[in-house]
């Protein structure tokens, strides 16, 4: 099928041709770019040793099929259901890559091994899969031997929507060093994300700035998120029954940013645990039950809007505001350190007698 569209600059026409597989998007005017972009299945390509990846078994090494799918060109990669095995995969620039949503299962090839690698790759899009590496330990006892379902390092304009990551001995979906100055702006987008049974299910680290991540959804974790970077902004998402629901800890550039709309809940050890924080961040509406929240030499933490329901500890030099927050009262523990802002803090009784003037 052949539409023509008149362009609303000058009489060029743009000719759009579509065919089964195929979207050619090309301009009539002279000097114009013609871009083809490529639809195909992992099930269209073959190892090396002549097996299809048809998703019937979860012991071959689909590497070969899906390197092979993935180099076709600019486009979309489908895998379809069943269960896969590849690991160390880069989906290269101007391709998607998308699965049957929890039908499509990824199997990591390999003890601790990586399953995608987006190392300075940019325009890409990985959507609606599992991801499992295989790790089989009760999750508290999860180790960091640095597997990563997806390590994005040195990427822009990329997105990552869609993914339940399990059973990693690392980080579920671990973000490096993608900050790039040119220009201030959104780097990538992650969002509809869960992570279950891993060390860690999300983590910002080093300069993993100006990410849109939301609606994320981390369980039974021993960290459910981290954040080492700055520029980070996190809203709606859950990190609930993990040892510690999200732990914010300055390395390069700091860890400013804001935490919003989020619900931490009937986390083991911390719901929130600030620690070595130099550059501030804003924790904003969200809601904290159970364990503790610990703010631990830090500076410029800003807790406001929020339902607090556990026990609060801060401790350590340095300014820290905790202000507007509705504070359930009774059996939890409430520790200052004398630098702490506490200001209009209430309970469902009124105004709590320990805020400071």
């Amino acid at each position: 099928m052949k539409i023509n569209l008149r362009s609303p600059v000058g009489d060029a026409i743009l000719v759009v041709v579509i065919c089964a597989g195929t979207f050619n998007f090309a301009a009539a005017a002279d000097g114009a770019d013609k871009t083809t972009m490529v639809a195909r299945t992992l099930s269209d390509y073959v190892n090396a040793d002549g097996t299809s990846p048809d998703g019937m078994a979860n012991n071959v090494d689909d590497t070969a099929a899906m390197k092979a799918a993935l180099g076709a060109g600019p486009g979309i990669v489908r895998i379809g259901p069943g269960h896969f095995r590849f690991c160390d995969v880069t989906i290269p620039s101007d391709v998607m890559v998308i699965g049957a949503g929890r039908a499509t299962v990824i199997h990591a090839n390999g003890e601790n091994k990586t399953i995608f690698r987006q190392v300075d790759a940019h325009h890409w899009s990985l959507r609606d899969m599992v991801l499992d590496g295989g790790a089989a330990r009760d999750w508290k006892e999860a180790k960091d031997l640095g597997q990563c379902g997806v390590l994005v390092n040195g990427s822009r304009d990329w997105e990552i929507s869609g993914l339940f990551v399990r059973n990693i001995n690392g980080a579920g979906i671990q973000m490096l060093s993608v900050y790039d100055a040119r220009p201030w702006t959104s780097k990538g987008t992650i969002m509809n994300v869960q992570a279950v049974g891993n060390y860690a299910g999300i983590r910002f680290d080093k300069r993993a700035e100006f990410i849109n991540a939301a609606a994320l959804g981390c369980w039974n974790n021993v960290i459910g998120c981290v954040i080492h970077g700055g520029n980070i902004k996190v809203t709606n998402s859950n990190f609930n029954s993990n040892l510690t629901g999200m732990l914010i800890e300055d390395k390069d550039n700091g860890s400013h940013g804001s935490i919003t709309n989020c619900l931490l809940n009937h986390n083991h050890l911390h719901s929130l645990h600030c620690k070595n924080v130099e550059n501030g961040m804003i924790v904003n509406a969200c809601c904290f039950f159970y364990a503790t929240l610990l703010i631990e030499n830090s500076k410029g933490v800003n807790i406001t809007s929020s339902q607090i329901g556990c026990n609060v500890k801060v401790m350590g030099d340095g300014v820290n505001r905790i202000a507007g927050n509705n504070l359930q009262v009774g059996k939890f523990t409430r520790e200052f350190s004398p630098d702490t802002i506490l200001q209009n803090n209430f309970t469902p009784d009124g105004m709590w007698e320990r805020n400071r003037p």
